[in-house]
């Protein structure tokens, strides 16, 4: 098929030729040059032929002036390529250097490149991150400043590398306040945000961490379960450390009602809100009373029905008609039976209280049934029995 092809193509330029020459023999033809007083003339084909010797000519110049420059511009392309090779392995040095903890062979490293360099975003936070662990607080924090200026779309990654220098200082005040400039453009800020929920927590202000907390799982940046964890923690030490005013367990309750269901569902936490409302309330702790009895009609809990035989109430004879009450919906549960028994020991009902507690350890044996068994005998001058009661008590 090649062939074919070229025989095509030699028998093209055979026909076009003989034409040339035909038409050339008709009529040469004539071109005239003139300039000034010389003039120059030829045919009409000679010229054409003229006109190609010096188009493929001034083709061959120009190559050959190519060639000749394409050496040096080799030379620059190699010398460039190769200060870049080098910055690139003096940065993976400092960076190695910095993980490493080589704090000092880090700042030796980096330091040389900050002039020069086409990855500040990478080589100053890690240089700054580096003068800080030696110290170089100042020094560190002006350089991350003078990034920021020259380029203000770094802003959340200079943010990032002040407060890890604030950390390191152990300033967690400090190191708050670039971290919420960043959250307050991009509520989304994973790295930011994660950041946050250690500072606040490790600061105790739980009410932040609440409020992280619904950031975060808006932006679904934590495993269900981890989060649940994280939500349960906060609203506990949230009641905990709650100081409330005169509304004291109105404040509670509101913060109750706006709590996720992981909250709401878990028995630690409606156990710390009791007890947080125990406190504020005082005496009688009437509200505290009728938030467990209301819970435990929801969702029985042994750790609120316990905690509801310690109330200062007003009337413990309807405290114990109500958890009497109780029996229908958690016959067998011995957390129930102590509170029955304790509550019977308070209005001083001794037959009653030995019967709940005596079925409590049938139950279930505790340390705090034993206990309260063991005080109860002793008051009605069964010693024996109160001493076995109390070495039972210290086996838990």
């Amino acid at each position: 098929m090649r062939i074919r092809w070229w025989l095509l193509l030699f028998l093209l330029l055979v026909i076009a030729g003989a034409w040339l020459g035909a038409m050339m023999q008709l009529d040469p033809g004539y071109i005239l040059l003139a300039w000034r007083e010389t003039t120059v003339e030829m045919s009409l084909w000679v010229g054409l032929v003229l006109i190609l010797i010096a188009f493929v000519s001034l083709y061959l110049v120009l190559r050959v002036l190519f060639s000749v420059q394409a050496p040096w511009q080799f030379l620059l392309r190699w010398s460039a390529e190769g200060k870049l090779r080098r910055m690139q392995r003096q940065t993976r040095h400092g960076l190695l250097a910095l993980a490493n903890g080589q704090y000092g062979r880090a700042v030796e490293k980096l330091a040389g490149l900050v002039a020069n360099t086409s990855q500040p975003l990478v080589v100053i936070p890690a240089l700054a991150e580096a003068e800080a662990r030696l110290g170089q607080f100042d020094q560190a924090q002006a350089r991350l400043q003078q990034l920021l200026t020259s380029m203000p779309e770094a802003a959340a990654l200079v943010g990032l590398t002040q407060a890890r220098i604030f950390i390191q200082q152990g300033d967690a005040e400090a190191a708050l306040q670039p971290l919420q400039q960043i959250t307050a453009k991009d509520k989304r800020h994973g790295q930011a945000n994660e950041m946050l929920l250690e500072l606040l927590q490790g600061l105790h202000r739980w009410t932040d961490v609440i409020a992280l907390l619904q950031a975060i799982d808006s932006a679904k940046q934590m495993p269900a379960e981890v989060l649940a964890q994280q939500q349960q923690k906060a609203y506990s030490q949230a009641f905990a450390h709650l100081k409330p005013g005169s509304d004291g367990v109105e404040q509670l309750l509101q913060l109750w009602r706006k709590a996720p269901s992981a909250v709401q569902q878990s028995s630690g936490c409606r156990l710390a809100l009791v007890q947080a409302m125990g406190q504020a309330e005082g005496k009688p702790a009437q509200s505290t009373a009728e938030f467990i009895e209301s819970s435990l009609q929801q969702q029985w809990d042994d750790a609120l029905v316990l905690e509801y035989a310690h109330l200062p109430m007003t009337n413990v004879e309807q405290a114990l008609r109500q958890a009497e009450t109780w029996q229908l919906q958690a016959r067998q549960s011995a957390a129930l039976q102590l509170t029955l028994g304790r509550l019977c020991r308070r209005l001083e009902l001794w037959g009653k209280a030995r019967d709940y507690l005596r079925a409590s350890i049938q139950l279930q044996a505790s340390k705090e049934a034993h206990a309260e068994l063991a005080r109860l005998e002793q008051q009605l001058g069964q010693l024996d029995v109160a001493l076995e009661h109390y070495r039972l008590a210290s086996v838990f």
